[in-house]
């Protein structure tokens, strides 16, 4: 396992725990195992911690550039979305996270500061070994890590290991998350036109959730969108059978929404971008004292670290960065590149209770693509002898020819 420092390579070796030295981890990291498959994962603004969720297999497509030209969305022009002077080098590192390394490998940068890159690791070696289980090879992987910590705070004499942030890559995550985009994108696009904004907002999921339809965070946001349970009670969006949040359709008309609101209040579609992530109350009041609107400034000048921290600071950065390798990947992915065809279906709200059988027989007897059409039910319905209750919103495909009593069409 090399190490990547500058002017020399160290090479950090995998090692067995003695069982002591893995009890005595274990025992002073109670909470350690969940936000580190979060930390590998990659996963630095939402904080997911569910597992990227794998669709039923769908039909595939080509992938080709997207349109973004000819729009006549509120406050858009053609260089909307160019990247400012001042997050060029932001943009660039973030680029490099999302086409150089995957989910196993990172560099380490000065906390705060991602153009101090002072080394590479690649852990694909321990997330490999077959002797170990899962667990054993989290463990293995922190240690690992703190290891290189320690070594290049000594070899560069900084004071305190913890001033060394780890960034893990998204490259194998983004590559999926573009074939699984296009279940979705198109139903985004369409809904985002509706509202009059510009369609590149709806390239904010590749930084949300890497469009995994089941993503939810330790805060507890869900669904595509990331969207927090407080503003989604609002709407009346979470029920006992179901959470709209993890609805595309609904979490998308909820986020389009948001942003729209934030702009308003904003003025600045970098701004919008930055609130929906930070808090558009929160980033108002920021604006209002520095007086000053250049997402770039604030980033590199706000002094309150806490109340404005490196995911804010860097979360329009990463969005420019997902908006470009998204309409490039040609350039940084093996072709051919594929992405799946869009997914098209019909809301129903049952008008009775429904044995689970029965509504898995409407998709040939295949749970994943009931999962794949309804990822907003709860999923302790989805089990033989169970029953979906009456007014469960439930999706079924658009040309599904078999009707079934007691489901109505929902408007």
């Amino acid at each position: 396992m090399k190490l990547n420092l500058p002017g020399t390579t160290l090479v950090i070796k995998s090692f067995n725990f003695r069982s002591s030295e893995a009890d005595k981890l274990i025992m002073s990291t109670v909470n350690f195992c969940k936000p580190w498959v979060s930390f590998c994962l990659g996963l630095i603004f939402s904080g997911v911690i569910s597992a990227a969720s794998e669709p039923a297999s769908e039909p595939l497509q080509y992938w080709t550039p997207p349109k973004y030209q000819d729009q006549q969305a509120m406050g858009y022009s053609s260089n909307t979305f160019d990247v400012p002077p001042s997050l060029k080098s932001d943009v660039e590192f973030w680029i490099m996270i999302y086409t150089k390394f995957t989910t196993q490998q990172g560099v380490f940068h000065l906390a705060g500061d991602t153009q101090r890159i002072i080394g590479e690791i690649d852990l694909s070696d321990t997330f490999a070994n077959p002797q170990w289980s899962p667990i054993r090879r989290e463990l293995e992987a922190e240690l690992l890590v703190r290891r290189a910590k320690k070594r290049l705070a000594k070899e560069l004499n900084i004071k305190n290991a913890n001033q060394i942030r780890l960034q893990m890559g998204l490259k194998d995550r983004m590559l999926k998350a573009i074939e699984i985009s296009g279940l979705y994108l198109p139903m985004m696009e369409k809904v985002f036109k509706e509202q009059n904004l510009p369609i590149e907002l709806t390239r904010m999921v590749f930084v949300e959730s890497s469009f995994n339809i089941n993503a939810g965070s330790k805060v507890g946001a869900s669904g595509l969108w990331q969207i927090m349970p407080r503003l989604a009670r609002q709407f009346k969006y979470i029920q006992s059978s179901y959470d709209q949040r993890n609805h595309p359709y609904y979490s998308t008309k909820l986020a389009a929404k948001i942003l729209k609101e934030n702009f308003n209040i904003l003025k600045s579609w970098p701004l919008a971008v930055t609130g929906y992530n930070h808090g558009v109350g929160s980033l108002n009041r920021i604006v209002k004292k520095y007086k000053v609107r250049d997402i770039g400034y604030l980033a590199e000048n706000v002094k309150a670290k806490k109340s404005f921290g490196f995911a804010s600071r860097n979360f329009y950065a990463t969005f420019l960065a997902a908006l470009h390798v998204e309409a490039n990947a040609n350039l940084y992915f093996p072709e051919p590149i594929t992405k799946q065809l869009e997914l098209v279906q019909k809301d129903y709200k049952l008008k009775k209770n429904i044995k689970y059988e029965e509504l898995l027989s409407l998709f040939d007897e295949d749970h994943d693509k009931l999962r794949l059409y309804n990822p907003h039910v709860r999923s302790k319905y989805f089990h033989i002898g169970k029953t979906v209750p009456a007014q469960t919103l439930i999706c079924l495909p658009e040309k599904l020819q078999k009707r079934v009593a007691g489901i109505e069409e929902y408007k």
